[in-house]
């Protein structure tokens, strides 16, 4: 009995202990009424910067992102497959889609904005800049002269900082330089990237028959891009053959859209609520950056990005070259080193690299179609161009406020000022 009466006392201290360790850890992360507060946060995320920081570098190992998207076979949908996590890519109906998700550009666009709102957040955490509130917005900017050519994707870039904090102009203008330094999305956009690419292949029955009823797979799917491929040129050419922002992007209405690129942060999880017009999404870090996984990073969303936009285009060109398709996805890999800078490391970049995609295609067409293919997505693809040259991306900072009053048209893709 004595011996039980001591296990109980000690239990007993044990679950006190632990609701105390509870509550001083609440109080540290909550307002005065409860609520969880966005410096609580920067506590953790702090820890969590200070922990790695002081692991030995030989104790650290590169981080490898794997992505993979699958064009759905009735649907042509892009269905975007990160670790445990999935998100849907679609286009709109002129595109022969159903608007089930975002397009790869605007989402390319958030991640990178996603990324910047967490950097930030970690920047301020390490000089002890209290934020109590923060946001980012994304956008496109028009070009203000029409250039002769040029490949077709996001740039001319423009993000706002909106904070809530009681620092001063200057410390955060510090921070946003700090941010544009260390923010590896960012670095990814503006620093041009190797990326290779392979095919794997395999043909198939020219004649593929189905015993009734069926339903329709990738090759009725094309037919139909097919045919919305050649309604927009016939639109297109009803103008004399000038494309307007609504031809390559909305395909719906010629008026100019608001900029619904915005990123917030939860004062909670620090999980980044992602808001692409009406399309939700939310992105996360592992526990060793003090997240909790509820999503996928920035980084992997960014990468999902670009296997989402190859898939598209390959969609666009295998319709418009009459190639036939039967199985089509795309995956890709990234190497991610958080030693980047340390010493021995300092020739490490600090951002994603190695890039290497693979396209999976099942086709009854010549392995030389295919390569023809392939070569032409990458001609034109929105998201691969934009890995590979170097952008220039603007900033600024705006206290508080309305998002609303300073947003501007994300409107890329030949779209200028009159």
């Amino acid at each position: 009995m004595k011996k039980l009466s001591k296990l109980s006392v000690s239990a007993g201290r044990l679950l006190f202990t632990g609701l105390l360790l509870f509550v001083l850890a609440s109080c540290n992360r909550s307002n005065d009424d409860g609520q969880p507060t966005l410096p609580g946060f920067q506590k953790r995320r702090l820890a969590a910067l200070k922990t790695l920081e002081k692991t030995p570098s030989d104790q650290i190992q590169p981080i490898r992102l794997e992505v993979r998207t699958t064009a759905e076979q009735r649907s042509g949908v892009r269905r975007i497959r990160i670790r445990h996590h999935q998100i849907i890519s679609d286009s709109d109906y002129s595109f022969a889609g159903y608007s089930l998700g975002p397009g790869s550009p605007e989402s390319s666009l958030t991640a990178i904005a996603s990324d910047l709102a967490d950097t930030y957040l970690s920047q301020a955490a390490l000089k002890g800049v209290r934020i109590d509130s923060l946001g980012v917005s994304i956008a496109s900017r028009p070009d203000s002269v029409r250039p002769e050519k040029r490949i077709v994707y996001p740039h001319n870039l423009l993000y706002t900082i909106y904070v809530k904090s009681p620092a001063t102009d200057e410390q955060l203008e510090e921070l946003r330089i700090l941010t544009e330094q260390h923010s590896p999305a960012f670095n990814i956009a503006s620093v041009g990237q190797t990326v290779e690419g392979d095919i794997d292949y395999a043909q198939t029955p020219k004649n593929l028959t189905f015993e009734p009823p069926y339903q329709p797979g990738l090759r009725e799917y094309l037919r139909y891009k097919r045919e919305a491929l050649r309604w927009r040129e016939n639109r297109r050419s009803a103008r004399n053959g000038q494309p307007d922002a609504t031809d390559l992007l909305l395909g719906n209405t010629r008026e100019p859209q608001p900029d619904y690129l915005h990123v917030e942060l939860d004062p909670a999880s620090g999980a980044r609520k992602v808001h692409i017009r009406h399309f939700n999404f939310i992105h996360d870090n592992l526990p060793v950056f003090a997240g909790n996984d509820l999503g996928p990073s920035s980084l992997e969303h960014q990468l999902g990005a670009l296997t989402s936009c190859i898939t598209h285009i390959t969609e666009i060109q295998a319709a418009s070259r009459q190639i036939v398709l039967d199985t089509l996805y795309v995956s890709a890999e990234a190497i991610y080193d958080p030693r980047a800078g340390r010493p021995e490391f300092e020739d490490i970049p600090p951002y994603p690299h190695h890039i290497h995609y693979t396209v999976h295609i099942r086709s009854p067409h010549s392995y030389d179609d295919i390569v023809a293919l392939r070569n032409a997505v990458e001609a034109v693809c929105p998201i691969y161009n934009l890995f590979l040259s170097e952008q220039e991306i603007k900033g600024r900072i705006v206290r508080g406020g309305d998002p609303d009053k300073y947003r501007v048209h994300p409107q890329y893709y030949y779209h200028y000022k009159d």
